[in-house]
């Protein structure tokens, strides 16, 4: 009976490391290391979406989908690492006029929230990305960001509406005119939906374990 118990325990042990080896620990080398990769492709990414900037408010850019792909991989606070980083870059080299640090944060909160999303223990990644994409691009895309332009605009800037030249700028004026961005964010999420296989054949994200409660 000795000499079965002792054969059994590393293959126990050698299992669980296997599953653990997929996941990426918050402050390792290897957290550390797909951070800086998602934050340089953020930032590619970004540069791109300047190319595709309609106006201040409306950008056909892919940067949504590395984010909430990187908030998939790192967790809430590697996803929003990546999101502030990659925002506050670009707006220091490509101003489009007075740094908002309003936008920023709504984008370092984009990475969080989608993080804690991910941390659902839903057993599709289908159901994760879908869930977070759609979340993220309403309250931050849409409705934060907007307050953050309006605000900024109206009480720091003190330059009312923009778009009308009114003094008195209305909230529902900038919402209004973010549904183009919040369209593209919704693309972005079918985006990572569709990848979905390439990030699991790569291990980006570790297969989800079903059975894990039964097993204890």
């Amino acid at each position: 009976m000795n000499n079965q118990q002792e054969i059994a325990t590393p293959d126990v042990k050698t299992n669980i490391r296997k599953v653990r080896s997929h996941k990426i620990t918050f402050g390792t080398t290897k957290w550390l290391a797909y951070t800086a990769f998602f934050t340089a492709l953020a930032l590619m990414l970004k540069v791109i979406g300047q190319i595709g900037t309609l106006n201040e408010l409306a950008k056909i850019t892919p940067i949504y989908a590395i984010w909430l792909i990187a908030a998939a991989v790192l967790g809430p606070i590697g996803g929003g690492t990546v999101c502030f980083i990659s925002d506050l870059t670009i707006a220091l080299v490509f101003p489009t006029g007075v740094l908002n640090p309003f936008i920023t944060l709504v984008c370092t909160l984009y990475g969080v929230v989608a993080g804690l999303i991910f941390k659902i223990p839903l057993k599709s990644y289908t159901a994760r990305f879908i869930i977070a994409g759609i979340v993220c691009a309403f309250l931050c895309t849409f409705l934060l960001n907007s307050l953050a332009i309006w605000g900024w605009c109206k009480y720091y800037l003190k330059l009312g509406s923009f778009m009308n030249g009114g003094k008195n700028g209305v909230f529902w004026i900038y919402m209004t005119s973010r549904l183009f961005q919040l369209t593209v964010a919704l693309a972005n999420t079918v985006l990572t939906v569709a990848m979905i296989p390439i990030l699991l054949k790569l291990k980006l994200l570790p297969k989800i374990q079903i059975t894990d409660k039964k097993e204890r």
